[in-house]
């Protein structure tokens, strides 16, 4: 019994890793998509005549 104890806590901290590692990669990707135009307006000021 305590082997599957021990094996049912590797299992769901290792899908609290995934989950987060997820929701991490997901809120990055959000964050560069939604600054992308204001990045893009301020280069624009930067680098065009």
């Amino acid at each position: 019994m305590k082997t599957q104890t021990r094996f049912m806590d590797y299992v769901k901290t290792n899908y609290m890793v995934v989950v987060i590692a997820v929701l991490g990669v997901f809120a990055f990707l959000s964050a560069v998509l939604i600054a992308w135009p204001a990045v893009a307006y301020i280069a624009s000021k930067f680098f065009v005549n």
